[in-house]
């Protein structure tokens, strides 16, 4: 009798001591088995990780295969099989392919079929978008592991990092530890702004009583620096570092100025402010919410229509770094170097066609490629929305019992200070709350990022329907141009070019831009084992997220007298 080769893996030991996963996956294989009338035979991997850790029982698998001891395999899904598209790509060539091995998958026992090209080439793609899915459950599981690792190895004290302290606190015995000076005043612009003050009431105020802002030589408060600080969620006891090592972010706990329920207001008071500013705008520009100048302030934009001294009718439309706004409302000079603008249609036609060219050229989106995204499309939409209804409640609920704690929290803390309860007891009481505060905001931020994942994964199924065939025809509406870069465009960042004026002074000269797509499709490439006999197989090599463009000159806005003149003629 033939065997099923039934594979089975989880990523931690967490997992396998559960046995729910393993156990689960066992009872489908022997399921399947049955159905295809073959003998169950167990290769159970337990808990490796498919990316860091050498596999045993898969390396066994493999050289059962070339000996002709395996015939058929079943796995829930290839991912626990490989650890990127390669190894799929590799495993089917000179594996399933030059063994004749059937693969099986999923509860359905789906067979994998490898009968023309077009097959093949959907078994690579369908691969690689496991890989990336993969990839993003990887990376939350590591963010929780470093997280436990740090609570560990810092037995719950809070290790600073190095860098300037934010105000509000300071670095003692390399801890994060409370200015009590700068904590009342970190508290006082919160209220401020929960109680209807704008940012230039509190800017106001804080000069006024000689309150000391960090970096700023001028002893002045920063608008820009104000709106940092109303939107930095540090101060909820939940402190964020980028490590570059993975180039993610990653999030530990650090002493609490604020409470996350007023965070929460005022984070909808900022939101709603920039939607009404939106609102409010008279003007339509492709590139907003893309641009972001090199000193991390997002780009804003400006369209104004006046007669100059000779009659000429003049439209200025441009681009320009807000922090350069924001000095100028107060009077003050900005730190960024970034003091040119962009004029507004030359960018938006430069990077529109750039965008198409690396759309257009890239394999990754061809045919074949949009085919095999749109058949999970289906599943994926009506996995959504019940996955969506779910996250959401969970997070009103966690929600729910943080306003609560925070609300007990309260509640002790007046009690103590009246005397009516004792300060042990209540510090006791109180230190409970703060760790199971802290464990509810993980669960939170968990959720948040799960939904920002999910909302990805619909956009991007959507925006492969929209736009990977007659781009030029689907983009003639300027709302439809401004889709399509959303879609595959997560920022651009404009940076400046210096060069030498007349007096031999280095001066900004323009602009180049490094537009950063969402996924690796600048120059990704299909390399065949054979150009002239395509059939013997390929390999998918990805491309790369940013494309640099180097100094682009006509994009920038050109300053003096002759220039004007003529582009109010132009107008």
């Amino acid at each position: 009798m033939n065997y099923l080769d039934c594979y089975i893996r989880v990523s931690t030991k967490e997992q396998a001591e559960d046995g729910d996963s393993l156990n689960s996956q066992i009872k489908v294989g022997k399921s399947v088995a049955k159905k295809l009338n073959l003998k169950f035979r167990l290769r159970n991997e337990g808990a490796r990780s498919s990316t860091i850790h050498y596999r045993d029982v898969f390396e066994q698998m493999k050289d059962d295969i070339k000996e002709g001891k395996v015939t058929n395999i079943w796995v829930l899904d290839r991912s626990r099989m490989f650890r990127d598209m390669i190894d799929s790509m590799m495993f089917r060539k000179d594996y399933l392919v030059a063994h004749k091995v059937n693969l099986y998958e999923g509860v359905y026992a789906s067979k994998v079929e490898f009968r023309d090209e077009n097959e093949m080439l959907t078994y690579d793609i369908l691969s690689r978008l496991q890989e990336y899915e993969n990839k993003l459950r990887s990376e939350r599981s590591q963010r929780g592991k470093i997280d436990k690792l740090k609570s560990a190895i810092n037995s719950n004290k809070s290790v600073y990092l190095g860098g300037s302290s934010l105000f509000g606190y300071e670095n003692k015995n390399k801890e994060w530890t409370i200015n009590k000076h700068e904590e009342k005043w970190v508290k006082w612009i919160f209220n401020a702004y929960d109680n209807g003050q704008s940012t230039v009431e509190i800017k106001n105020k804080l000069d006024k009583e000689n309150v000391q802002p960090r970096r700023t030589k001028s002893g002045l408060w920063n608008l820009g620096t104000l709106q940092k600080m109303l939107r930095n969620k540090t101060y909820t006891g939940i402190h964020k570092v980028h490590v570059k090592k993975v180039n993610r972010d990653f999030s530990f706990k650090v002493p609490k100025i604020i409470t996350v329920t007023q965070y929460n207001r005022v984070q909808k008071l900022l939101d709603a402010k920039l939607k009404n500013a939106d609102n409010g705008k008279k003007h339509f520009s492709l590139l907003d919410g893309l641009l972001v100048c090199e000193c991390g302030v997002s780009f804003g934009s400006r369209i104004k229509q006046y007669k100059d001294k000779k009659g000429f009718d003049v439209s200025q439309k441009k681009y320009f770094c807000r922090d350069i706004e924001y000095a100028w409302k107060k009077s003050e000079k900005s730190d960024c170097i970034n003091v040119k603008a962009l004029e507004m249609e030359s960018t938006d036609k430069f990077i529109l066609d750039r965008v198409k060219e690396v759309v257009s050229d890239s394999n990754l989106l061809k045919e074949n490629t949009k085919k095999a995204v749109l058949s999970e499309k289906k599943k994926i939409e009506s996995e959504y929305v019940a996955e969506r209804d779910s996250i959401e409640e969970k997070i009103q609920r966690i929600q729910r019992q943080i306003d609560n704690i925070e609300n007990n929290i309260v509640d002790l803390e007046v009690e103590k200070g009246m005397g009516k309860k004792e300060e042990r007891i209540v510090n006791k009481v109180i230190s409970r709350y703060e760790s199971e505060l802290e464990k509810l905001s993980s669960e939170y931020k968990k959720c948040e990022e799960q939904l920002d994942n999910l909302d990805s994964n619909l956009v991007w199924v959507d925006w492969v329907s929209k736009f990977t065939d007659e781009i030029d025809a689907n983009i003639r509406k300027k709302e439809d141009r401004k889709d399509f870069l959303n879609g595959v465009v997560d920022k651009i960042v404009v940076n400046t070019v210096t060069g030498l004026d007349r007096n031999e002074k280095e001066v900004q000269s323009g602009h180049s831009f490094d537009i950063k797509f969402k996924m690796n499709i600048v120059d990704d490439k299909i390399i065949y084992e054979d150009e002239s006999n395509k059939s013997l197989g390929y390999e998918l090599k990805d491309g790369k997220k940013t494309l640099k463009t180097g100094h682009i000159d006509f994009v920038t806005v050109k300053r003096g007298t002759k220039a004007s003149k003529k582009k109010a003629k132009e107008v």
